[in-house]
């Protein structure tokens, strides 16, 4: 009879409410909870809270059981407040809300070159204009100095110009010609400092044609000389067999890693139908499918479909970008499924201390969970205007699709937009991409790939001593280091500039600004910034404020580990090209950081044209060194 009775769930959750620890929820048995907090009507009050949590699927483990105010749990209230607490000093600075989101801006921005080149060559471009300015200039000097000559012609003249015509009945007072010459004197005097001290400033757009002239008369010589002396090897060279060869299994590899990218959405999406919590086991599920992602990616285009060495690059590259898209949607939203719980639990606590009426809660803590209901109030109304789309509606398959075209790594719920697509641009893009891969193509073949195969048979060969292999390596760096700025340059206008500006086009995406002034860098940590914002953009709120945030860093230990893991990405990428882990660019990334402190001394802040020429040092060898020792050590 006993063992039956302990069999009954019902015995059993009476017992429970009967014990002495539970006297006050005994009214649970005869008045339902929402039924006792139906009356209740506060800022949100918990049954609201309760209601709206369960609609989005939130599990009732992260917040305050339904009861009577008499019987809320203030040692959990109070370990509540005290981690919110916690969380407040970064979340306010001088009573003023700081967003998580601050660190990353989205605006209407266009690139560098459109803005600055580009787009004023085809709208305002006229012409010589400095000739035009220097004449008018000469005029008026001449004006200035008649009039500091013949004060009195001249405002006798001006008399003449301005008496009214016939017909108009209009009076002025003329000056008079102590006054007029005077006035003219001081006019004349301040003008002519002026113009002293104007510098006339010229247009360069006739010198941005004849650059693409002479790259296109460059390419055009090439290709001839190749054609006569070659039988047009280049185009058929071992550099465009590798680009054909494999491409439709590249393509669907390529495919399939994006489709990858939907199984984050999908454990968002459980978590939105209430299937899954995100502090529960979505995020442990999206590591561990990011880290297995990466390494599957690196190992099957290698170890299984044996691609050649360009295919590998790109498939890694590739592979980066959508772990790292991957990874900022699951974590952003991540993020705010934090502050939805959190949310949740302060104004079901607030609801409960205003029903209590036993003074048990401090006002300390009442207004730690009014802070904190308030924050993460603004934080989830603030990421989007679109009420439709408000955090979790935002997680759709359209919104997410989107952003997967987006050229961004860097989520959030909307972005500037433009209002249609410029077919003329796009297809001035177009040209742009496969122009410029043509000229890679060419630079690789003829110039790069011989030294190549030279490095290769060097390394290859018997060893015959240090000091003979250094110079070996010594004489392939300063052969290969013209062509290699070339390619560098190269590479860096296709992807950043026309690859990421007909994506933005195709897909109406405002912010343009993909790369900054680099090339007037004078520190490094000013170019590790500015040469590729859309990584640093998600270096900057994923790794370095993450870091500081999850496990407490300081800036200094954020920025080493940020500078640590970028170094190992891309001693990966070299792993993938040359199949050696050799730890050159690790190592040569890492020695950034003292570099970074020498450029920002006192001595050398002051001296920035020395420092630019330090950098422009440095990006014109620094690849070259790399490459060959890679190629011959």
């Amino acid at each position: 009879m006993t063992e039956s009775f302990l069999r009954d769930k019902k015995f059993v959750e009476i017992q429970r409410l009967n014990s002495p620890s539970n006297q006050a929820k005994r009214r649970s048995l005869v008045v339902s909870d929402a039924a006792a907090d139906e009356a209740v009507r506060t800022p949100a009050s918990a049954s609201a809270v309760a209601s709206a949590a369960a609609s989005r699927g939130n599990s009732p483990g992260v917040l305050l059981q339904q009861e009577p105010a008499s019987a809320v749990d203030q040692r959990a209230i109070e370990r509540h407040a005290r981690q919110v607490k916690a969380r407040c000093k970064v979340r306010y600075r001088n009573d003023r809300v700081i967003s998580y989101f601050d660190d990353v801006d989205f605006e209407y921005r266009p690139s560098i070159l459109d803005g600055s080149i580009n787009e004023p060559f085809r709208m305002s471009f006229e012409g010589p204009t400095l000739e035009r300015e220097i004449k008018l200039k000469e005029k008026e000097k001449r004006t200035l100095l008649r009039k500091e000559k013949f004060p009195g012609a001249v405002a006798e003249k001006s008399r003449d110009s301005e008496m009214p015509q016939t017909g108009d009945k209009s009076e002025e007072t003329p000056q008079s010609d102590n006054d007029a010459a005077s006035a003219t004197s001081q006019s004349s005097g301040d003008s002519s400092t002026t113009y002293m001290h104007e510098h006339l400033v010229s247009d360069f757009s006739g010198l941005y044609v004849a650059l693409w002239m002479a790259i296109g008369l460059g390419v055009a010589r090439i290709l001839v000389d190749n054609y006569i002396d070659d039988g047009g090897s280049a185009l058929n060279g071992q550099i465009m067999r590798f680009l054909r060869k494999d491409l439709f299994k590249v393509a669907f590899v390529d495919l399939c890693m994006y489709l990858c990218m939907y199984v984050p959405f999908a454990v968002h999406w459980l978590c939105r139908k209430g299937l899954m919590r995100w502090n529960g086991a979505g995020w442990a599920v999206v590591s561990v499918f990011e880290f297995w992602f990466l390494l599957f990616f690196i190992y099957l285009p290698e170890h299984v479909l044996n691609f050649h060495w360009i295919a590998k690059i790109f498939l890694f590259l590739h592979s980066l970008v959508l772990l790292m898209k991957m990874h900022s949607f699951a974590f952003y939203n991540g993020y705010l499924w934090q502050i939805l719980e959190e949310h949740d639990y302060s104004a079901n606590a607030l609801a409960k201390i205003k029903d209590s009426d036993e003074g048990t809660v401090s006002d300390d803590v009442r207004d730690t969970l009014q802070k904190s209901y308030d924050f993460c109030t603004f934080e989830l109304g603030s990421q989007t205007r679109d009420k439709t789309q408000q955090f979790p509606n935002n997680i759709n398959v359209c919104n997410f699709f989107m952003f997967t075209m987006f050229p961004t790594i860097v989520y959030q719920i909307e972005y500037p937009r433009t209002k249609s697509i410029r077919w003329l641009y796009v297809l001035e893009k177009v040209c742009a991409i496969f122009g410029t891969i043509f000229i890679m193509v060419l630079n690789a073949q003829i110039f790069m790939y011989p030294i190549a195969e030279r490095a290769l048979l060097i390394r290859d060969s018997e060893w015959t001593g240090l000091a003979d292999r250094l110079m070996h390596w010594a004489r392939i760096l300063v052969d290969i280091i013209p062509s290699f700025i070339v390619m560098y340059l190269l590479v860096f206008y296709l992807i950043w500039d026309a690859i990421l500006n007909c994506i933005a086009e195709l897909t109406c995406f405002g912010d343009r600004y993909f790369y900054g002034d680099w090339w007037n860098c004078v520190t490094w940590d000013e170019f590790s910034r500015i040469w590729n914002i859309p990584v640093h953009k998600f270096l900057l709120r994923h790794v370095y404020h993450s870091s500081i945030s999850a496990f407490n860093f300081n800036k200094g230990q954020a920025t080493l580990f940020t500078f640590f893991l970028s170094s190992v990405i891309h001693e990966l990428s070299m792993y993938v090209i040359f199949r050696r882990m050799r730890l050159y660019i690790f190592f040569f990334q890492m020695l950034q950081l003292p570099l970074v402190a020498l450029g920002n001394t006192p001595a050398m802040k002051k001296r920035t044209i020395i420092g630019n020429v330090i950098f422009w040092i440095g990006i014109c060898t620094g690849p070259s060194v790399l490459c060959s020792l890679y190629l011959t050590l």
